[in-house]
């Protein structure tokens, strides 16, 4: 546990210190820790950094994200969460419509999942764009490659069909909803799908702190013996704007 914290601060101050010196960046820092005590003990740890640059027609999004959690129950320890995320997607919008590259690595040691890399390219249309709300739909296809623990490997061609909606609730709230479904292109069988929705709310104007709460859900058709097809997490964090 003290060596992921250590990991995961280190990240976090180095990846803040860049983006902060960048210009046109909106950054904000993210970090959670959650701890019971009694007939059972368990502690869960997030931290992630977000940033943001949107420049005329370019958006660019930058994202890390690590959750960590341990349980104990009459004695024996497990490990409940295990995994670390980072991305990168763009934009470049074209009167209403947008073509997108949306890329990610993902590991997650509890589900035996070593690697999974996606890289993904498409088109999209803005069926909502204001300043207080913004609905996005993206198609295309995606590249996936996956590493498992027992050493099999794995490469497809998928498509994607993606949604994300942005919602300002006030000057000092909003809300997201997104979700992503991957068929496999040769078996539809087989898929993924990636889905969040979260709230944030400001705490203190002056120092620019807000208080996040993050539904995500994550199933996949195709899974080891003895694993879930589906994952959800409920994620709370505290969330610093650079």
């Amino acid at each position: 546990m003290r060596g992921w914290m250590i990991t995961a601060a280190a990240v976090l101050v180095s990846s803040t210190a860049v983006l902060r010196a960048a210009d046109g960046w909106e950054t904000t820092v993210s970090a959670g820790l959650n701890v019971t005590s009694g007939n059972s003990d368990s502690t869960v740890a997030n931290a992630g950094v977000t940033a943001v640059q949107t420049t005329g027609k370019h958006e660019t999004r930058l994202l890390a994200e690590a959750n960590y959690g341990k349980s104990k129950t009459d004695g024996e320890e497990q490990t409940t969460a295990d995994n670390v995320k980072g991305g990168l997607e763009y934009k470049y919008t074209l009167n209403g419509a947008f073509l997108y590259s949306n890329n990610s690595a993902f590991r997650d040691t509890v589900a035996d999942l070593d690697m999974r890399l996606i890289i993904g390219l498409g088109g999209g249309y803005h069926l909502i764009k204001s300043e207080t709300a913004k609905l996005d739909v993206e198609l295309g296809a995606a590249y996936i490659r996956e590493e498992r623990a027992d050493d099999t490997e794995d490469d497809n061609i998928a498509i994607r069909v993606a949604a994300r909606h942005d919602q300002t609730l006030s000057e000092t709230a909003k809300l997201w909803a997104s979700v992503e479904y991957l068929p496999q292109a040769d078996d539809t069988d087989i898929y993924l799908v990636n889905s969040e929705a979260g709230v944030e709310a400001t705490l203190n104007q002056r120092i620019q702190l807000n208080l996040r709460m993050v539904v995500q859900h994550r199933y996949d058709s195709d899974v080891p013996a003895g694993r879930e097809n589906s994952d959800l997490a409920l994620i709370s964090a505290f969330v610093y704007k650079l």
